[in-house]
C-alpha cells in the first residue's frame, strides 16, 4: 500500500449546487463576494475558477460523481432519473445509494476512522452504505434544504383576505403572483407533463412501481416524493418543466373578510375575521385582524379554532415569522413548523395577503442515521428550515420569502456542522447547500428580458445577486476554521444557464418528450375507443423514445417486453435518429437545437455510455437550453452564466494563492480530498489528485 500521512488533517467539502463560475467571478470582481475573494487569495483555483462538469448537468449523477470520482456509466446513478428497467417510460428519482453502484470517499474516510459528517448530500449518501460508528448521515434524500422532501407535510400558500371575495376557495398551484384582489377565480395552472387520461392499467402499473420503490429504498418510516416514480408525457407544443419554472404557480387560499362573530372567548369589538385554509384543503384555521393602539389594522392572529384563545401566532406586517401548527396524520396529528409573513394588509382591515412556507414535520427523523442526532439537532437549533420552489418570478416570494428562508436554512445548516464538529470530534464533513440552484430555477429565464417579463433583466440580475450574497455568508461562516486546521474546498455540480434564445422541451427530464419524436413516426401514443390520443407510449408501434436529461432508447426485441425493432437493424435505426436530430432546427432561429448525438459506445465519451447507459446520448446546444441539465457542462449563456461547476480550495495543504492552469475534473474531487487527507482512493475511481495546487510534491 502506498500512501503518504496526509497534507490535512480535517477537510471541509463546502459543497454548493449550482454555483456559476463566470457569475461568481464577476460578482467577486465587483466586490460583492467578499468571503470567497479572502478564500481566492489564501487557497488555489483556475483564473475562470471553473472545475470541468461531467454530464448529465444535473444534481444526483453529478453529486455522486463528486463523491465517488467516478463517471455516471460506472457510479450508476445515470440522471435525475434512472429508467424503470422494463417500462422505459417510468423514470425512478435517482437520489437514493440502493442505485449507486461505485465507493464513495465518505465511506472511506470512515472506515480509516474518520469522524466523517455527511450533511445533506444528494447523491449516493441516503440511507448510508455502511455500519459505521464513525459516519454520520443527515438526509441527502432530495435537493432543496435540508430534510426539504422528507419532511414536508403541505405545500407553499398565498393566503387573500377580502372584502370582495364572496366565499372561501382553494386551490393548490394556481396562482403566478402574489399580486391578486381576492376576487379572482382559483383554477390549477400547472401542466408542462400529463399524468391525466391515464387508462386503469397505467394507474395499476404506477401503484405496482411506487411500492416497490418505495420497498427497494427500504428505510423505516420514509415516504418517497410522489415526483420519484411518474410516467409522465412531455408535449412538444410546451417547454420543459424547468423553464416553466420561472413562472411555477403556488397555492392561493381566499377568503371573505367580515366582523367577528361566533369566538368562544372575548376578541376585540372591532377585529374582522377570515379563514386560513391549509393542507390540501382539510385544515381550517381562524384568523383576526387586529388594530394597533393607533386605531390601524396592522396584525393578524391565527387561530386553531374559536374556542382555543392562545393563538398560533401573531403576525406583524411584514415581518418574517415562524409558526408552529399541527396536520392530520395516521396517528392523529403531527407537529408541523412553517415561515409565514404579511406582505400587504390595508388600514382599514378590508384587504390581507399572507405568505406561508411548506410546513416542516417536528417529528420526521427518518433521514437522519443515527436517528438520535434528530432530537439533539432539533432540540438545540429548531426544525430543519422549510425552503420554497413555488415563487415563480415574483419580486416579494423571491426577495422578501425565499431569500430569508435560505438565510435561516443556511444558518441552521452551518450551526449543525459546528455542532458536530465541537461536540462529535468531526474531521470530515461532505456538505451540500443548494439555494443557489433553488433560487436560480426562479428567475433564471428572466435575467435575459422575454416577452412574458415582469421585471428588466437588470432587476433580475440583482435577485441572483441576492442569492449568492447569500452564500457567501454561508461560505463565510466556516473561514475561521482554517486558523483551527482545517482545509476547505468550494465546488459544484453545475451551474444554471440564461438561453440566448427560448428554450425547447428535448432533454426535460420529468419524462417521456413527445416531440419530434412523434411526429418522425417514433413514437406513438395510445388512443381511446374514440381515437383521442393518451399521454400513454404505444409500445406496439413504438421504435424508440427520448426520455430523461440525454436519453434516447430503442424498443429492441429481446430486451424489452413489446420491442419491435431486429437488433440487427438497431445501429441503421440510430444513425436514421442521429441524423435527424441535426438536421432538426428550432422554430424561431432556424439553427440546430442538437449539439451532440451518440451511439451508446460512444457515449464513453462523456461518461455515458455502458450497459445502463441509453442507446443515444443526445447534449441541447446551449442557446436552448432550458437552466441546466441537457447541455455541456462547457455552456455559457446570457449574463455571465454557464453550466459549468466551480472549484477553490484553501487552507493547510493547499497552495497560497495559486492560479492552476490545469482542469480539475469533477471526477478529480474525490482523489484529491483522499490525498489531502492521506486515506485510500474510492475503490472506483476514475480521477485523478490536482496535484499541481498542493504545497507538497506527489
Amino acid at each position: 500500500m502506498l500512501r503518504s500521512k496526509g497534507l490535512t488533517d480535517k477537510l471541509l467539502l463546502l459543497g454548493v449546487d449550482g454555483m456559476d463560475p463566470r457569475f461568481t467571478k464577476r460578482l467577486v470582481e465587483e466586490g460583492k463576494m467578499p468571503n470567497f475573494k479572502k478564500l481566492m487569495d489564501m487557497g488555489s483555483c483556475r483564473e475562470d475558477l471553473m472545475m470541468l462538469g461531467a454530464n448529465p448537468t444535473i444534481t444526483p449523477p453529478m453529486w455522486a460523481t463528486l463523491a465517488t470520482g467516478t463517471y455516471p456509466m460506472t457510479h450508476g446513478i445515470m440522471d435525475y432519473n434512472i429508467s424503470a428497467e422494463e417500462d422505459l417510460d417510468i423514470t425512478l428519482g435517482a437520489f437514493s445509494s440502493v442505485f449507486m453502484k461505485a465507493e464513495p470517499l465518505f465511506n472511506v474516510t470512515a472506515k480509516a476512522g474518520k469522524k466523517t459528517l455527511v450533511m445533506h448530500w444528494p447523491g449516493g449518501s441516503f440511507p448510508p452504505t455502511i455500519d459505521s460508528e464513525n459516519l454520520f448521515t443527515i438526509d441527502g434524500s432530495s435537493p432543496g434544504a435540508c430534510c426539504a422532501w422528507s419532511n414536508e407535510r403541505d405545500l407553499d400558500m398565498l393566503y387573500v383576505a377580502s372584502t370582495k371575495c364572496q366565499q372561501p376557495s382553494y386551490m393548490p398551484m394556481s396562482i403566478k403572483t402574489t399580486d391578486i384582489e381576492g376576487d379572482e377565480k382559483l383554477k390549477f395552472s400547472l401542466a408542462p407533463t400529463s399524468s391525466a387520461g391515464k387508462s386503469p392499467e397505467a394507474k395499476e402499473r404506477m401503484a405496482k412501481y411506487q411500492q416497490w420503490y418505495k420497498d427497494y429504498i427500504g428505510v423505516e418510516g420514509y415516504t418517497p416524493s410522489g415526483s420519484f416514480v411518474v410516467d409522465n408525457v412531455v408535449y412538444g407544443n410546451k417547454e420543459g418543466l424547468m423553464w416553466e419554472l420561472a413562472d411555477f404557480p403556488t397555492g392561493c387560499c381566499i377568503s371573505p373578510v367580515f366582523p367577528a362573530n361566533g369566538w368562544e372567548f372575548e376578541v376585540p369589538a372591532d377585529a374582522k375575521e377570515f379563514v386560513i385554509i391549509t393542507f390540501y384543503g382539510k385544515v381550517i384555521r381562524p384568523a383576526l385582524i387586529l388594530k394597533n393602539e393607533a386605531g390601524v389594522y396592522d396584525k393578524v392572529a391565527i387561530y386553531k379554532d374559536k374556542a382555543t384563545a392562545e393563538p398560533l401566532a401573531v403576525l406583524e406586517n411584514d415581518v418574517m415569522q415562524g409558526v408552529y401548527d399541527t396536520v392530520p396524520s395516521a396517528n392523529g396529528e403531527e407537529k408541523v413548523y412553517r415561515n409565514m409573513r404579511i406582505l400587504k394588509i390595508d388600514e382599514d382591515g378590508n384587504y390581507v395577503r399572507i405568505w406561508a412556507s411548506r410546513g416542516m414535520s417536528c417529528d420526521d427523523d427518518s433521514v437522519w442515521f443515527p436517528k438520535s442526532l434528530f432530537k439533539e439537532v432539533t432540540d438545540k437549533f429548531g426544525p430543519p428550515q422549510p425552503t420554497s420552489q413555488m415563487s415563480g418570478n415574483d419580486k416579494d416570494l423571491i426577495l422578501k420569502c425565499n431569500n430569508p428562508q435560505w438565510t435561516m436554512a443556511a444558518e441552521w445548516q452551518s450551526k449543525v456542522m459546528h455542532h458536530m464538529i465541537e461536540n462529535y470530534g468531526v474531521e470530515v464533513i461532505f456538505s451540500h447547500m443548494h439555494n443557489i440552484d433553488l433560487q436560480g430555477h426562479n428567475y433564471m429565464k428572466y435575467m435575459k428580458n422575454r416577452p412574458t417579463s415582469r421585471y428588466d433583466e437588470n432587476e433580475i440580475v440583482k435577485f441572483a445577486e441576492s442569492t449568492y450574497k447569500i452564500t457567501d455568508d454561508y461560505i463565510g461562516s466556516f473561514m475561521h476554521l482554517i486558523d483551527e486546521g482545517w482545509t476547505i474546498m468550494i465546488f459544484s455540480d453545475h451551474a444554471l444557464i440564461c438561453a440566448e434564445e427560448e428554450a425547447v422541451a428535448q432533454g426535460d427530464n420529468t419524462g417521456v418528450c413527445d416531440e419530434p419524436f412523434k411526429s418522425w413516426g417514433y413514437t406513438v401514443m395510445k388512443v381511446d375507443e374514440n381515437g383521442k390520443e393518451l399521454p400513454e407510449v404505444d409500445w406496439t408501434k413504438t421504435k424508440a423514445i427520448m426520455t430523461r436529461s440525454n436519453s434516447i432508447y430503442i424498443n429492441l426485441k429481446g430486451r424489452q417486453a413489446n420491442g419491435i425493432v431486429d437488433p440487427e437493424d438497431k445501429y441503421e435505426l440510430e444513425e436514421e435518429i442521429i441524423t435527424k436530430l441535426y438536421g432538426y432546427t428550432h422554430p424561431k432561429t432556424g439553427k440546430r437545437v442538437i449539439a451532440l448525438a451518440l451511439h451508446n459506445k460512444d457515449a464513453v465519451l462523456l461518461g455515458l455510455g455502458g450497459p445502463m447507459g441509453a442507446d443515444i446520448v443526445f447534449v441541447v446546444h446551449e442557446s436552448y437550453v432550458e437552466d441546466h441539465g441537457a447541455g455541456l457542462s462547457t455552456a455559457y449563456g446570457y449574463q455571465d452564466t454557464s453550466l459549468s461547476p466551480i472549484f477553490l480550495a484553501a487552507g493547510p495543504g493547499i497552495k497560497e494563492n495559486f492560479r492552476t492552469t490545469r482542469y480539475v475534473r469533477e471526477v478529480d474531487l474525490a482523489p484529491t480530498a483522499a490525498v489531502l487527507l492521506g486515506v485510500d482512493m474510492p475503490a472506483d475511481c476514475e480521477g485523478a489528485p490536482a496535484y499541481q495546487i498542493f504545497t507538497e510534491s506527489m
